[in-house]
């Protein structure tokens, strides 16, 4: 069985999370994607070291078009 088709509650939503860590420019970023079972990607970003450095939520298709949007944002803001 698939997990995208397992049956829940009224109301809930599952979804699968994908954590990533980004090295660019001796700066360490946590990233994660969550994957619902809709076939959405939502992810956002944020430094490993300041909290308060969050890299702004992207959606996409893919996993990959999340991942490639992210990783843009985080190179736009560290040129």
């Amino acid at each position: 069985m698939s997990w995208k088709s397992a049956s829940l509650p009224s109301g809930s939503k599952l979804f699968k999370v994908h954590n990533f860590n980004f090295l660019y420019q001796g700066t360490n970023f946590h990233i994660e994607i969550d994957e619902y079972s809709d076939g959405t990607f939502t992810g956002h970003g944020e430094n490993a070291t300041d909290q308060s450095y969050v890299i702004e939520s992207v959606s996409g298709k893919t996993l990959e078009e999340c991942l490639s949007a992210l990783l843009k944002k985080i190179e736009g803001r560290n040129p």
